[in-house]
């Protein structure tokens, strides 16, 4: 089966979650006898190694010129060169199968006979227009892929309803498919409180912080509120703090608390294994990555009781409602009071991690390309 790829993520991303997604499943495809793979990567700021150094490929293109821009600059650089050199790429192939986009994008539409295979991550956009960049350009692109594409992948059965009821998408056009984890365990043991000055006990925060759907405010607040003088507070990526959050931190006179870090995966597990618990108070999540890669690390789980996130979570967490700072606030006295609460968290999220395999994610993929080409 002749697989294509294409740049439509790996232009604007570094090493956010759809490119850690496309990474894991071309890196499994691509070594199967059954398949050929065919990336067009073209002017890009990919941080995870596609290359074909590493990577088998029956055709590719990709440049990665580490220009130092904002993204909207960067953006605007890629876009028309990729769409000319995409179109020369495209040309090139023979007998494709199927052709399967790395992300939305107007140009979509089918240019050849081979069918298309899109994945929905999320209705971000759509519910929260106002608090991304993008938002119109972004759902005028993916309109017109969810239309063209003959079959979608969600990443979630809650993506999966959402879809359906924003873009009257009928059940048997969709496939629900999870992702997984993808940090491994540190061989060496990190002194995380040593290296990084943290002093006590600490709760983990993973990812962005911007826009009120995120919720970040309702852990700030309950944190400033009522657990700092027994918690420190990790932030991990998301960025420097902003000034309102800058300002929350030093009116609480917690700057010496809280942290903003921004390393390495093998940095990222080791705060996973040596927190307190990992915080999720988002309103609104497609999947939720981060939830996996704390169960996968043996780190307890507080997390809203929103969208995907209890049917990623299940069991393996304490789910509150995101609307109240008590609730998070009773939900981590809860672990601090109840020590065997905790440790069978651990132990039902480690194993209920084990149930999202990137393996697993390949091959049912794989099966949907077997569909479509039916």
């Amino acid at each position: 089966m002749k697989i294509l790829y294409d740049h439509s993520v790996f232009q604007n991303q570094r090493c956010g979650g759809v490119s850690r997604y496309f990474y894991e499943l071309i890196t499994r495809m691509a070594p199967r006898k059954d398949t050929e793979i065919n990336l067009f990567q073209g002017l890009n700021v990919n941080d995870f190694d596609l290359s074909p150094e590493t990577v088998p490929y029956s055709s590719y293109f990709g440049y990665n010129p580490k220009i130092k821009v904002s993204p909207l600059i960067r953006s605007h650089l890629f876009i028309v060169p990729n769409k000319v050199l995409f179109g020369g790429f495209y040309r090139t192939l023979k007998d494709i199968d199927v052709y399967h986009p790395t992300y939305y994008y107007q140009g979509i539409r089918k240019r050849h006979k081979a069918p298309i295979v899109l994945t929905v991550y999320d209705m971000i956009h759509e519910l929260y227009p106002d608090q991304l960049r993008y938002s119109k350009y972004t759902i005028n692109a993916k309109r017109i892929s969810i239309e063209t594409a003959d079959k979608i992948i969600c990443i979630s059965n809650n993506t999966k309803k959402d879809l359906m009821e924003i873009y009257d998408v009928p059940e048997d056009k969709i496939e629900v498919i999870y992702l997984a984890n993808s940090l491994q365990k540190p061989n060496n043991y990190i002194n995380i409180t040593k290296e990084f000055g943290i002093r006590k006990p600490y709760l983990l925060y993973v990812g962005d912080r911007n826009g009120t759907y995120k919720n970040f405010s309702t852990l700030l607040e309950a944190y400033t509120s009522s657990l700092k003088d027994r918690f420190d507070l990790v932030c991990f990526g998301g960025g420097p703090f902003n000034k309102n959050e800058l300002t929350i931190i030093n009116r609480a006179k917690c700057d010496n608390k809280v942290l903003q870090l921004s390393a390495s995966d093998y940095i990222l597990a080791s705060l996973y294994q040596n927190a307190f618990a990992f915080v999720c108070p988002s309103h609104y999540e497609g999947f939720g990555l981060p939830l996996v890669e704390a169960m996968g690390m043996k780190c307890p789980v507080i997390a809203a009781n929103t969208s995907s996130i209890p049917e990623v979570v299940g069991d393996a967490g304490i789910l509150f409602d995101p609307n109240y700072k008590e609730d998070l606030i009773e939900a981590v006295e809860l672990l601090e009071s109840d020590t065997d609460k905790r440790k069978d968290l651990i132990m039902i999220g480690f194993k209920r991690e084990s149930e999202f395999n990137w393996d697993k994610t390949a091959k049912e993929t794989l099966k949907v390309y077997e569909e479509v080409t039916q």
